[in-house]
């Protein structure tokens, strides 16, 4: 049965990509490929008693801010990686402050102006290190649509770095349902493959053409990393050297400052911070991933006052680790920090600052609400843009006690 099809006005954005639309009868609908200002015709994807989503499927009146996505893949019914590529990105930037901005105020309280930086000049593409493609029942790599398990296979993926395109992954035949992901740092010569597959008895295909390496390598503020290809890293090029700057800048450490690094990673964070440390200072990362901790671990060798420490961010590892510590950074995944753990924190006698970096601007302004409830104020707070194309920002906020 055909999804039904329904003429909309779009106005604010909204989460998951979309923006705010009314049917006749009242009810919102959440309609991708849009614009605020818009008059579309839209077609029912998702339907709910109170709500639904939609596709924008034929531009009835466009926006000025409109533009020709560069990628053929782009739209309804094609790739759901990338949420605004008809969108130019001065007005991707703006949305992305919308949207954050509403979050701050409504959750948090917070009544800030915040920017969304660029990290470059350039066009927003080309710069993701990192892509996940999944092989459909042709054997060809892609992506999955949006809210689906339907893949749309890729000739090229147009936000990825060149050394991922380069390889052609496309020109080998992959076992349905391979997931396939390409990492290719900054430092290094090739990309690396991670490949999983569900089916223990499917086989790879002949990868002898591909230079494959173990290791990725990089280089941000001057100190080097080599990190494992499973462990977790900042996808956008400029990523690593950007908020490692803006993360010492919000610490203002001291030579013999204690620095608790919560969600590590593979160090970066931990490796900038011990450079700006005397002997009688000290920095301990916390990471539950092992393959993250042995990458922060020999990023660090010889390093004097680090200790990485492989464990969950709870309430626990918390109060073992960090109950001495001066500063503290997080970098949570999207789901924002346990909030135990930020608890115990927010409640360290000693702690001067905090510095919380994000990329999800719920979790973000839900976890600095929690810290202004225990005693902190935000007296900082930048935002850039290292995921173009998307609505996703990089959030960084610099707390001190109230």
């Amino acid at each position: 049965m055909p999804m039904q099809l329904v003429e909309l006005s779009l106005g604010k954005p909204a989460s998951g990509g979309g923006f705010v639309a009314r049917d006749d009868t009242g009810r919102v609908i959440f309609v991708r490929h849009g614009l605020p200002g818009e008059r579309v015709m839209a077609r029912i994807t998702e339907e709910h008693s109170t709500w639904a989503r939609a596709d924008a499927v034929e531009i009835l009146e466009a926006s000025p801010d409109r533009v020709k996505p560069p990628c053929s893949y782009a739209g309804p019914d094609g790739c759901g990686g990338c949420d605004y590529q008809h969108v130019s990105l001065n007005r991707q930037r703006k949305i992305k402050q919308e949207l954050l901005e509403a979050q701050l105020s409504h959750v948090a309280g917070l009544d800030f102006s915040v920017e969304i930086e660029a990290a470059d000049s350039g066009s927003g593409l080309g710069r993701r290190t990192r892509v996940r493609f999944v092989a459909d029942e042709d054997g060809r790599l892609g992506f999955r649509r949006h809210s689906s398990h339907d893949v749309v296979a890729v000739d090229k993926c147009l936000v990825a770095v060149d050394r991922i395109t380069a390889l052609k992954l496309n020109d080998l035949s992959w076992p349905e349902g391979t997931e396939v992901e390409a990492v290719a740092l900054n430092e290094s010569s090739s990309p690396s493959l991670v490949i999983t597959s569900d089916d223990a008895a499917s086989k790879e295909p002949d990868l002898d053409t591909l230079r494959l390496t173990k290791l990725q390598k990089t280089i941000a503020r001057d100190e080097r990393y080599t990190v494992s290809p499973e462990a977790f890293w900042q996808i956008h090029e400029r990523a690593p050297e950007i908020l490692a700057g803006l993360v010492l800048k919000g610490l203002n450490l001291k030579k013999a400052s204690r620095v608790i690094d919560l969600y590590c990673g593979a160090g970066l964070f931990t490796k900038a911070i011990s450079s700006q440390l005397g002997p009688n200072g000290r920095v301990t990362g916390i990471e539950f991933s092992k393959v993250a901790c042995k990458s922060a671990r020999a990023n660090l060798a010889g390093r004097d006052g680090v200790e990485i420490i492989t464990s969950r961010v709870n309430q626990r590892a918390v109060n073992e680790h960090a109950v001495t510590c001066t500063h503290a950074v997080i970098d949570p995944p999207r789901s924002g920090i346990d909030k135990r753990a930020l608890v115990a924190l927010a409640a360290i006698p000693t702690l001067e600052r905090i510095v919380s970096v994000s990329c999800d601007a719920g979790t973000f302004a839900r976890d600095l609400k929690l810290f202004m409830e225990h005693g902190w104020k935000v007296i900082d707070l930048r935002a850039f843009d290292l995921f173009e194309m998307t609505e996703h920002a990089e959030y960084i906020a610099v707390l001190v006690r109230s």
